[in-house]
């Protein structure tokens, strides 16, 4: 752990017996058939060590993952195919067509049935799609109006005031005690064919007097404000994993997207197990969240760099909730 030169090869740098070294990189002397051969050993017992709310990642660039799709159908099962995560990297591999920017997790479950799954939420930022929706805005004077394309784009400055967007307030089928009439602006309101209110009476009335009512033609709507809740769910397509400026290796590892399975998929005190260490991200990550971890490698490289960043790194102090 004190030496920033240790080499695959030299006998004075093998702290313990010999094996066979591989450092980490992604060249394969055999070809891809080598590569796919190595991965199914691990990816076989990775499913045995599993438990039944277990699951398992293989990050892969574009240009096999779908062999690698098709290796993990025939080990873990297509039934148990969970995702197809893609993700974009603030570093690009320079090419002479497209430049790559898009890495993928391949995640399957042990067992798709029982599998343990947390729902994630990232906050909503300026600029994020989900945000075109709200497209109107009340001003500090209680007046509403849309939102200018230039405004919503940045390309004008923001109006002082609430974000908001018109929201209907019917919901699908008929149901007479749902069918009420209800008194809005000096105009009786009532569900049109085929559909029914969303809320009771109590409800619209407590929407009124909060002021969320809007009249758009002759409809009556809710508005929804941008800070109700400040969140969108996390999807398959996850945007701007920050990596650093430039990329070492193809499937070099961010933080955050390990952050993101782990959280997904595991609970404090969890066991993880990475058979493949390179400079020891899962395990870093793993010790910040409170996660048990194992990780593994046949790289002396790997190991001296991951065993350094770990010994060297600070973690968060965990309070027990019952110390005594």
């Amino acid at each position: 752990t004190r030496k920033r030169d240790i080499k695959d090869g030299k006998a004075e740098d093998l702290t313990r017996q010999p094996e066979q070294i591989r450092a980490f990189r992604d060249t394969w002397e055999l070809g891809i058939h080598s590569y796919l051969s190595y991965l199914r050993d691990r990816l076989v017992i990775a499913r045995e060590l599993l438990t039944e709310t277990g699951s398992v990642f293989v990050q892969i660039g574009d240009e096999n993952v779908h062999l690698v799709r098709c290796l993990m159908d025939e080990v873990m099962g297509s039934d148990n195919f969970v995702s197809l995560i893609n993700f974009q990297k603030t570093g690009g591999l320079p090419s002479k067509l497209l430049t790559r920017t898009t890495d993928y997790l391949i995640w399957y479950a042990k067992d798709k049935e029982k599998i343990k799954y947390r729902h994630l939420f990232v906050p909503r930022t300026q600029g994020d799609t989900s945000l075109d929706r709200y497209d109107q805005i009340e001003l500090d004077n209680s007046n509403t109006r849309k939102l200018r394309t230039d405004e919503i784009t940045g390309q004008e400055p923001f109006p002082k005031g609430k974000r908001f967007r018109a929201v209907s307030l019917f919901s699908q089928g008929e149901s007479e005690k749902s069918r009420f009439e209800f008194e809005f602006m000096g105009r009786s309101h009532r569900p049109i064919s085929g559909r029914s209110w969303a809320t009771g009476i109590e409800g619209l009335e407590k929407l009124k007097n909060l002021g969320r009512l809007i009249l758009e033609g002759h409809t009556i709507r809710y508005k929804r404000y941008v800070n109700d809740f400040a969140y969108i769910p996390l999807t398959e397509r996850w945007e701007s994993i920050q990596i650093g400026t430039s990329l070492a290796y193809v499937v070099q590892t961010a933080t955050k997207v390990i952050q993101r399975c782990l959280l997904m998929t595991t609970d404090p005190g969890d066991l993880v197990i990475d058979p493949t260490c390179g400079s020891g991200t899962t395990a870093y990550v793993a010790e910040q969240w409170g996660r048990r971890w194992i990780t593994i490698d046949t790289s002396r490289v790997a190991l001296a760099l991951a065993r350094t960043r770990l010994m060297s790194a600070k973690y968060p102090y965990y309070n027990l909730a019952d110390p005594e």
